[in-house]
């Protein structure tokens, strides 16, 4: 699934509900999520994180 800002128009709580659905749609059908956002907050939901900047790439989480 691939989700472009998908909860940039919520508020916290529909943030995280519309993430618990995303996520456990994605389980359901065996799949997995790519998602951007401006939000920082939210790459904790994640397994892995990218940031991209002006100057770098950096990266969290599992090695790929």
């Amino acid at each position: 699934i691939v989700a472009d800002e998908p909860t940039s128009a919520l508020d916290r709580d529909r943030q995280l509900a519309f993430l618990d659905l995303l996520f456990a749609e994605a389980e359901t059908a065996g799949s997995s999520v790519i998602m951007v956002s401006h939000d920082e907050q939210l790459g904790s939901r994640f397994d892995r994180t990218l940031r991209l900047d002006d100057i770098a790439i950096s990266e969290r989480g599992a090695a790929a």
